[in-house]
């Protein structure tokens, strides 16, 4: 099987799969696994940095106990993974396997005990509002939501990664100043997710349908 994995780690990370020098603590390991469950699974690799290299795990029972704390008490409702340990030139790295879970949405509990849904975009493991979900909503939300301008930016971002206030403000036609303001607004409302920082800042759609 090691050479499966040799391919794995060639090919990088990727929307169904991380790589992890160690597992820092249960509370992260539990944000990926529920982000694969949630979207189309995948395999997360322990001993693997993100360039790809394989300084391998220090103690398989420190990595593993955390993954049991993270799937015994973190991930709701519970779901099923497999574990494997191989070696490759000697060192050992640990194989998670997750499905694509049948009874998503899958929740993972932070260290403020607030209960999350996360799925994957990219190779990223990105929080997903509850309301865009279940289509639950706060007046307001709902309200931001169905404006013209706000709808023509979420179709814009669907076919395309990102936007920044110039773009936007030339799609909808209004000032760079006002589309600038928008963009904001709606990234502090969990709607949007601001990918840079640098000037001029970009956001990109924070839930994918």
């Amino acid at each position: 099987m090691s050479k499966g994995i040799i391919q794995l780690i060639k090919q990088g990370e990727g929307l169904t799969t991380e790589f992890k020098r160690t597992i820092d603590s249960a509370y992260k390991i539990a944000k990926t696994i529920v982000s694969f469950a949630n979207t189309s699974g995948g395999n997360l690799l322990i001993g693997v940095a993100d360039n790809g290299t394989i300084p391998g795990v220090e103690s398989e029972l420190k990595e593993l106990q955390k993954l049991e704390k993270a799937m015994g008490e973190l991930i709701e409702p519970k779901l099923t993974i497999g574990i494997r340990s191989e070696l490759i030139d000697g060192k050992k790295i640990l194989l998670i396997e997750v499905e694509d879970s049948p009874e998503k949405p899958h929740h993972a509990i932070n260290e403020k005990a607030e209960r999350i849904i996360y799925i994957r975009v990219k190779d990223k493991s990105l929080p997903i509002p509850r309301l865009l979900l279940y289509g639950e909503s706060d007046a307001n939300t709902e309200k931001i939501l169905s404006s013209r301008h706000v709808k023509t930016l979420i179709t814009y971002l669907k076919e395309t990664d990102s936007v920044n206030a110039k773009v936007f403000s030339k799609i909808i036609n209004i000032s760079e100043k006002r589309a600038e303001r928008m963009l904001q607004d709606l990234a502090a409302k969990q709607i949007l997710l601001k990918i840079s920082r640098n000037k001029p800042e970009t956001f990109s759609l924070k839930w994918a349908e």
